[in-house]
């Protein structure tokens, strides 16, 4: 129902929302009062819905996710008596995947960096790869391509909870 008081005798008039935006004639004084429109419900996006920072306004980090080198290989730790997670933890020391609610970054390297981004908005695919053990371990390996490029730009190996992730990111991807 809108109310609005009219122009000129302000008599409060009361019309059913389908006159919204229309002209209508005040039943007392004949005036003629043009009713508001009426302004859309703005709807939640996806990611505020589920508790996490919204789509719009400035960038925030949603996720930062290292490699879990002992879940992602854990007999190669075993068998090697912890020789080999020393060495892939030195190796992806610097990695890291982050998820902000524009984009997700790729950011490799120790002594020397690397960076890939892929804009939200311009996410194509995001592929999720586990082995049976990798499932176990609730560890996988993250492609995200994005509709500029032709191959997938990122690619993050041994990411921890990566169902979680994927789910993260296409609440701010559209859909």
């Amino acid at each position: 129902m809108i109310k609005k008081p009219c122009d000129k005798c302000n008599r409060m008039l009361e019309f059913p929302d389908s006159h919204a935006g229309r002209r209508v004639e005040c039943p007392d004084c004949g005036d003629i009062n043009v009713l508001p429109e009426i302004a859309p419900v703005a709807a939640k996006d996806r990611a505020e819905a589920q508790g996490l920072p919204p789509d719009h306004g400035p960038e925030k980090e949603v996720m930062v996710l290292a490699p879990a080198n002992w879940r992602a290989h854990p007999f190669l730790t075993i068998f090697t008596l912890g020789l080999a997670t020393l060495f892939l933890w030195f190796r992806n020391l610097g990695n890291r995947l982050y998820i902000t609610n524009k984009r997700s970054i790729l950011r490799t390297g120790f002594f020397s960096k690397s960076t890939t981004e892929v804009l939200h908005d311009h996410v194509r695919n995001v592929q999720v790869d586990q082995s049976f053990l990798n499932r176990l371990f609730d560890v996988g390996t993250i492609g995200i391509s994005s509709s500029g490029q032709d191959g997938i730009e990122i690619v993050a190996h041994s990411v921890p909870r990566p169902m979680e992730v994927k789910k993260t990111i296409d609440l701010y991807r559209p859909l």
